[in-house]
């Protein structure tokens, strides 16, 4: 990861925060798959104890037309309230990089979705509720964060990202962008040793030793470092097959996503 980047993100919470929501510099976050950008965002909203909700853009549909519209998608707002909340919009750049779509309709769709952003970060937006209906909530207590990997290209800044098709007009609101790099091996075990989610299994098998643990699980990481696409998520992956199944064991497959099929021994 860029230190530096993680540095200035948290420091655009941090200003969100201080100032109640008055000062929203949404951003975007670029890096190639596994550099840990959901990851990041989570942690930091952990410890800054702001409200986060995500959003996949990828599977995103043009409102009116079959599937997961924007309105859907943004239906958890109801329950927020007047609360500060982070949105944290992953795949992004599927929405408007050339080549990420099939026809002329596909096109058509995932730009309009682009421009139905546009107008969510106006400070309203409508979304789905129950029975059919839509209500109108604000988001002028929301920081709209958009993340992807942008073809997996390194530094690229607000001139590149409009050379990809980003819209002008976006630009003008969402100005700013950083770049993280692929998570070291050093920082998969720093997160391994500070999961929440290891430390409430090790709660419930109180018989297994922390150190074997992560010692084993970070055997299979080094392992497919190199292969792994998935990143951090790779990480709570291990930790569920180590407890549930009973050990870990890697197994050779054709094809799969980090070319390594894991499974377990009791």
């Amino acid at each position: 990861m860029s230190l530096e980047a993680i540095n200035n993100i948290r420091r655009i919470l941090e200003i969100f925060q201080s100032s109640e929501g008055e000062i929203r510099p949404h951003h975007i976050v670029t890096g190639p798959s596994g550099s840990g950008k959901s990851h990041t965002l989570q942690v930091l909203c952990e410890e800054l104890d702001l409200h986060m909700i995500e959003v996949n853009a990828a599977g995103l549909t043009k409102e009116g037309t079959a599937g997961n519209s924007l309105s859907k998608a943004l239906s958890p707002l109801m329950r927020m309230g007047d609360r500060l909340v982070l949105c944290f919009v992953d795949e992004f750049d599927k929405l408007f990089i050339s080549g990420n779509s099939n026809s002329d309709l596909a096109h058509e769709t995932t730009n309009g979705v682009q421009n139905e952003f546009l107008k969510v970060l106006e400070g309203k937006a409508t979304v789905a509720a129950d029975f059919g209906k839509y209500i109108d909530v604000k988001t002028d207590n929301v920081l709209f964060v958009f993340a992807g990997a942008f073809n997996n290209e390194e530094n690229i800044d607000i001139d590149r990202l409009r050379e990809f098709g980003l819209k002008t007009e976006f630009l003008g609101r969402v100005g700013l962008a950083y770049g993280l790099e692929k998570v070291t091996l050093e920082q998969m075990q720093n997160i391994l040793e500070n999961s929440k989610l290891l430390k409430n299994y090790l709660e419930l098998f109180d018989k297994e030793q922390k150190d074997i643990v992560c010692t084993r699980i970070m055997e299979v990481i080094k392992d497919n470092y190199e292969k792994n696409s998935i990143g951090v998520r790779l990480i709570n992956t291990l930790i569920h097959q180590y407890f549930i199944e009973g050990g870990l064991k890697a197994k050779e497959v054709k094809k799969t996503t980090f070319q390594k099929k894991l499974s377990l021994t009791k």
